[in-house]
């Protein structure tokens, strides 16, 4: 979702055949800078982990069928948006590539921000069952369910991008028009997402992490008491405690990203005399819009390999045996086509054999 798209950041009236030819402004040419940085580590980042979850039978557990999901998510959004939006940050934020690709910018955009936050949302539930029943976890979290999840959250993230193509405010009356910028005036329908995509899923997302920190904190509690008897139970429990932590900090990162910014489009629709300091103050503004608007959403999708490298030392380790071993190719033709042999071997046979993943500490 884009506050852009939502008619919620004006520009003056200049003529549509002037717009576009204009020269990249200073600042702009500064964020289309970002804006590539970020494209090039989202993909190489996301591909990483993807690789390296079919590549190392270590990492073929149920939870990173989740986190493969999510760097999909990434990864299409800086493949499928990412490149419309430089185009529009080369054109000082003006649109020049037509209806059809304004429409098609609005729904992309609403289905992968619907699904990141989806997908953290079947991660916390995967986290909770994993901690609040340990023994039983392999039972519920079977690979038809996992598969079954990932599937409804994709389903449930198409949706909303379908659904903002239509018009919610005045059914039959275009709403995505291309006037200077790609504009949809839908007010219902991004109000409606802000709830049931975002503050819905994050609910889910609190919910679970509220109640593994408490697990954790009588869990800590229990130890010092030397209370704890159920070795194999106390064991697992811990491992997955220790998961659920790097995947804590990538749901904080995400709220951190995102929640600004939809306070911020829910306050526009809504209560636009409460963004009356942004206006009038235009340092604090511009210094709101820049942060809140243009670099944290954006940032968001290539910090999730940074935090799998830093906190999760599995992730950290497959990361470096994959640079490691691709520094060391020789690059000869049949070394290459070798490796991509055994990594295609490696993925056909964890998507067929998934319920043989072996158990592995984060």
């Amino acid at each position: 979702m884009d506050l852009e798209n939502s008619t919620l950041i004006s520009k003056s009236n200049i003529s549509e055949s002037s717009w576009c030819e204009k020269p990249t402004n200073k600042m702009n040419i500064l964020y289309t800078i970002f804006l590539t940085t970020v494209m090039v580590l989202t993909i190489f980042g996301n591909i990483m982990v993807i690789v390296a979850v079919g590549l190392f039978p270590r990492l073929r557990r149920m939870t990173n069928y989740f986190i493969v999901s999510l760097a999909v998510s990434d990864l299409l959004y800086a493949i499928m948006s990412l490149p419309l939006r430089l185009d529009q940050t080369v054109h000082n934020f003006n649109w020049c590539l037509g209806l059809a690709a304004c429409t098609y910018w609005i729904a992309i955009d609403a289905v992968f921000s619907s699904a990141s936050i989806c997908n953290l949302a079947a991660v916390s539930i995967d986290r909770f069952i994993a901690i609040t029943k340990p023994l039983d976890y392999p039972r519920i979290m079977t690979k038809k369910t996992v598969l079954s999840l990932i599937g409804f959250v994709w389903f449930y993230a198409c949706l909303w991008g379908l659904l903002s193509l239509f018009n919610w405010d005045d059914p039959g009356v275009q709403h995505i028009t291309v006037l200077q910028e790609c504009q949809n005036s839908n007010t219902i329908y991004y109000t409606s997402a802000a709830a049931l995509s975002f503050l819905l899923p994050l609910l889910i997302v609190l919910f679970a992490y509220s109640w593994l920190l408490k697990i954790a904190f009588e869990q800590t509690k229990a130890i010092a008491r030397k209370q704890l008897q159920h070795k194999k139970k106390t064991r697992i429990l811990f491992r997955e405690l220790k998961a659920a932590k790097t995947l804590g900090i990538v749901v904080g990162v995400f709220v951190v990203s995102w929640l600004p910014f939809f306070i911020i489009l829910l306050l526009a629709f809504w209560c636009p005399s409460c963004l009356d300091p942004m206006r009038e103050n235009k340092r604090l503004g511009l210094s709101l819009k820049i942060i809140f608007i243009y670099v944290l959403p954006q940032l968001n999708s290539c910090m999730n390999p940074v935090i799998y490298t830093v906190f999760n030392k599995e992730f950290r380790k497959a990361f470096r045996d994959m640079l490691t071993s691709y520094c060391s190719m020789s690059f000869k033709p049949d070394t290459l086509a070798s490796s991509t042999k055994k990594f295609s071997l490696s993925f056909l046979t964890n998507a067929v054999n998934s319920d043989s993943i072996s158990d592995s500490s984060s």
